[in-house]
């Protein structure tokens, strides 16, 4: 999902990590942790590998992981950008939500309908086909523990610890993690939180534009 915003931050600038969690890309593959706090031990030991200040971005379900980290508040945490992030608030449950997820796990046609309904701008065949394959590669255990346990968990009580600059960012078009509820349950909740809206933009931010994603970083880093 970040290739395309990395090929755009100039590397005498940045040092980029690019963090895959338990069951994702190549990390190892756990049958069970699939889980809020699992998933933040990931993140923790990640952050603690790190001998330098961090500029902390996640998007999606690693925007959510990154706001329950960040009230921790790591010392080498400097900056926080949550891109389209899941709410520290529950997700709504859905039987046949979780269905349809589920029926979704392991089929290309499926994924790849699921990702273009999330997104407003279309994507070139070989950037849709990476993001396509990077799901496939997925766990079965991530795939179901996450929506399970991962979205259901509800920590928005955490967000007024965050005290280190935060910035969000979503699309206007995102039908996954609308505008209006980034702007309501992140930066009215986090003290001093700035928040930027793309234009004809939907929820898959780092590859519908990823220009807008790496300027965005960029200024607000400098």
């Amino acid at each position: 999902m970040w290739y395309d915003v990395a090929e755009r931050l100039d590397p005498a600038d940045f040092t980029l990590h690019l963090l895959d969690f338990r069951g994702c890309g190549r990390s190892d593959r756990p049958r069970d942790a699939h889980d809020l706090e699992s998933y933040a031990g990931d993140l923790r030991t990640a952050l603690a590998s790190i001998d330098a200040p961090v500029t902390l971005v996640g998007h999606s379900m690693g925007g959510k992981l990154a706001q329950y980290v960040a009230a921790e508040q790591p010392t080498n945490l400097e900056r926080l950008i949550l891109v389209a992030p899941g709410s520290a608030h529950a997700a709504r449950v859905s039987e046949r939500h979780r269905e349809l997820t589920l029926e979704t796990y392991g089929y290309r046609e499926r994924i790849e309908r699921f990702q273009r309904s999330a997104m407003q701008r279309e994507v070139d065949a070989a950037t849709m086909e990476r993001i396509v394959d990077d799901a496939l590669v997925a766990s079965y255990e991530h795939w179901i523990g996450w929506y399970d346990r991962g979205r259901v968990s509800d920590f928005a009580d955490r967000l007024a610890a965050i005290t280190v600059p935060t910035l969000a960012i979503a699309g206007s078009n995102d039908p996954l993690t609308p505008a209006s509820r980034v702007k309501h349950e992140v930066t009215s909740a986090i003290h001093g939180a700035l928040f930027v809206q793309v234009r004809d933009a939907g929820h898959n931010l780092p590859i519908e534009a990823p220009e807008e994603i790496a300027q965005a970083i960029r200024r607000f880093v400098t």
